[in-house]
């Protein structure tokens, strides 16, 4: 089926792009220095093939909106959208089941989505909304806030601060520091390397493992039903120096088992 691209110079200010997709995909990708967004729709059935030519697009300034057709009574109409923006371009996301895929360096970043697989590879600020759908998220220089009923969490770096709220979900974390809140029901939840700040984790069945970085000195609140504890900071002598806590951990479970290690150097 035939790809409709169309270019739209980039105004004054700041860069922003909404798209909005029921079904099919998204894909946004940040250019450095691009001078014009770059808009291709690909219909991928029949249903889209139809409707293409009312697929809405609209320009003000340096913020371009992408809205394709919504659902119809027969069927709902899958289309491909692929968007180049500037880099650090704000960016907004709206799919049911259609897959979204951020990369480059963007901005801040809204994703909500039904039972999408969302991709982030790097922003400054995120905030994503899901039903069952999977999130992987590479680095947040700032803050972000996630909240997924099944659908697994997958981070890489957070800069300064986060927040998860899923169901059944696993939540796993690379690089954290600053405010951490992570909360699940029987998901286990993993955080390989903590850098400081504040970190409260609550699961019902889940297991959580949380790593802190050699040195840091802690200060934990844990407390379980029925999981088994686990502590390796004792043997830390680095970080037997005296002083406030570096890092504050409080771990709420029932069931799950709760492990607290020191990350590798």
């Amino acid at each position: 089926m035939e790809t409709r691209t169309h270019r739209f110079p980039v105004g004054t200010g700041a860069a922003s792009v909404e798209v909005r997709n029921p079904a099919g995909s998204v894909t946004v990708e940040a250019v450095a220095e691009a001078p014009e967004f770059v808009v291709e729709v690909e219909p991928l059935d029949a249903a889209a093939e139809q409707l293409v030519d009312e697929v809405d697009l609209f320009l003000s300034g340096s913020r371009l909106r992408v809205a394709v057709p919504e659902r119809r009574p027969w069927r709902t109409p899958r289309f491909a959208v692929r968007v180049t923006v500037p880099r650090g371009a704000a960016t907004r996301v709206a799919v049911g089941s259609a897959d979204a895929e951020l990369r480059g360096e963007l901005g801040s970043v809204e994703l909500t989505g039904a039972s999408a697989v969302g991709f982030v590879e790097h922003c400054s600020d995120l905030q994503v909304r899901s039903a069952s759908g999977d999130t992987r998220i590479g680095t947040v220089t700032g803050r972000a806030t996630i909240a997924t009923a099944s659908g697994d969490v997958r981070v890489g770096s957070i800069g300064t601060g986060l927040r998860v709220r899923t169901a059944s979900g696993d939540v796993e974390v690379g690089v954290a520091g600053g405010e951490v809140s992570v909360g699940t029901a029987s998901g286990d939840v993993g955080i390989d390397r903590l850098t400081g700040g504040s970190v409260r984790v609550k699961t019902a069945s889940g297991d959580i493992t949380l790593g802190v970085v050699p040195g840091l000195r802690v200060w934990l609140d844990l407390s379980s039903v029925s999981g088994r504890m686990e502590s390796g900071l004792d043997a830390d002598d680095d970080a037997a120096d005296g002083g406030p806590a570096q890092l504050s951990l409080s771990v709420r479970s029932v069931s799950g088992d709760q492990r607290i290690r020191r990350s590798a150097a």
